[in-house]
């Protein structure tokens, strides 16, 4: 049966048999597709005009529940040894240890620019910010140096597409102390986010694009700027301008924004922040979940439960973290002890996501003779998530990564081809064709 005779014909099905077709068929194939010939072309085209159309991650697979996590993994560390990176989708079921290697999105992008050898980007030179819709966010270590010529990458593994960030205006400067993304989804625009924040040593007094005349402290001013850059302009914007004074809120500490992970949950990012205030002649400070709505553009915060509003970030032995929990968020306490006895584990869960009422406790489990890493950076967080099935991925203090139920308080070794591996990122993903249509898109 020839090509132009099954090209002819498939268009006779009705279009919502045509849609389960694809619907049901992996990307890769869905792409192929578009390549037989003019019709399939325009025919695939209409189907993934609704970008976030999702497809199974395996063929092969029956359960149409099936979900996955996308990891950043790292090898053991090595002395004088470089630690290799790498990229894996793998199976979300404590039962099933399978999952798919991905081809490295910086193999293309090293193939394709045209920057010296120098600049050449490795995976163990970058970080995840996170993933949305199919789409993973990564940037350098190197942001705040200029040694690497883009400022964070967007990609689409399934369809092997991505897209490269150009440096903002404010991208190298001699006095950054430290430079933070976010990612996210804007629902009301159909569009991709990254939100930047410039954390500078001092202040100049002759710069007049930073203003923060609505700042209240008892301390020196904020030395920040924040911007966003847009999938749909292709272009970073400013947060702050002449007359947006009160864009950022008095509040707003870009130190713990870059210490505390954030994580995008019901169009909004999130992180642990804090408030602090004068109480008679002494500051307090109190905790807070920050955030910033991805289609408004504004800043905001939610108060946590009384139980955990006394600052306990930076007090010896304790330990606070955010993550995304299903569709809210969650709090992990971790409480720190000596040897031989194991950590305690405490989980706060958001019931109903911006309600700060709805706190609840969920459970609090004592581990035993098991560790978890204090969070000093991004890359070394303790608590890297959750599983669809409750349990906590944490990582210790041993490079190695745990799973904890908390339900029956036991903790296991999380598995990579039945060995244990060291993780950077965790996060739940799905497959899309999120970038397919883009014009600028690299494809590799």
């Amino acid at each position: 049966m020839s090509d132009v005779y099954l090209a002819s014909n498939i268009l006779l099905f009705p279009d919502e048999i045509l849609h389960e077709i694809l619907l049901r068929s992996p990307g890769k194939s869905v792409v192929r597709c578009s390549a037989v010939c003019k019709s399939w072309n325009s025919l695939v085209n209409s189907f993934i005009r609704h970008p976030h159309t999702r497809f199974p991650s395996n063929h092969h697979d029956d359960d149409d529940d099936v979900q996955l996590l996308f990891l950043q993994v790292y090898e053991p560390y090595k002395i004088h040894v470089k630690r290799r990176v790498h990229y894996v989708l793998h199976r979300d079921d404590s039962a099933r240890d399978e999952h798919t290697k991905l081809t490295s999105p910086f193999v293309a992008y090293n193939n394709t620019r045209t920057c010296p050898a120098k600049k050449k980007v490795l995976d163990g030179d970058v970080d995840v910010v996170g993933t949305c819709n199919g789409l993973v966010c990564m940037v350098p270590h190197d942001d705040d140096d200029g040694g690497i010529d883009f400022a964070a990458i967007i990609w689409n593994p399934y369809i092997r597409k991505l897209v490269v960030l150009p440096k903002p205006g404010l991208a190298v400067a001699k006095n950054i102390k430290g430079i933070r993304y976010a990612f996210g989804y804007d629902s009301c625009t159909n569009d991709y986010k990254v939100l930047r924040c410039v954390n500078y040593k001092s202040l100049r007094n002759d710069d007049k694009t930073l203003k923060f005349s609505n700042y209240v402290s008892f301390r020196k001013p904020p030395t920040f700027h924040v911007e966003i850059w847009s999938l749909a302009t292709g272009s970073w914007k400013s947060l702050i301008a002449a007359d947006d004074d009160d864009i950022i809120p008095a509040n707003f500490y870009p130190e713990l924004f870059t210490r505390s992970r954030v994580v995008c949950v019901n169009g909004a990012l999130h992180w642990l922040q804090t408030r602090r205030h004068l109480n008679g002649v002494s500051e307090l400070s109190e905790y807070l979940v920050a955030w910033f709505d991805m289609a408004k553009e504004i800043f905001g915060e939610t108060m946590v439960p009384e139980a955990l509003r006394k600052k306990l970030h930076f007090q010896s032995g304790r330990e606070w973290f955010i993550s995304r929990y299903r569709e809210t968020i969650a709090l992990v306490k971790i409480r720190n002890y000596r040897f031989p006895r194991g950590d305690c584990v405490q989980i706060w869960v958001m019931e109903e996501y911006g309600v700060a009422a709805s706190w609840a406790k969920l459970f609090t489990v004592q581990l035993q003779n098991v560790f978890v890493l204090a969070p000093l950076s991004l890359k070394n967080s303790g608590v890297l998530g959750f599983r669809k099935n409750g349990e906590v991925v944490l990582r210790d203090v041993g490079d190695g990564v745990r799973l904890l139920d908390p339900k029956s308080e036991q903790v296991s070794d999380f598995l990579i081809d039945g060995s244990c591996c060291c993780l950077n990122f965790v996060d739940s993903f799905v497959g899309s064709f999120v970038l397919y249509c883009q014009p600028n898109a690299i494809s590799y």
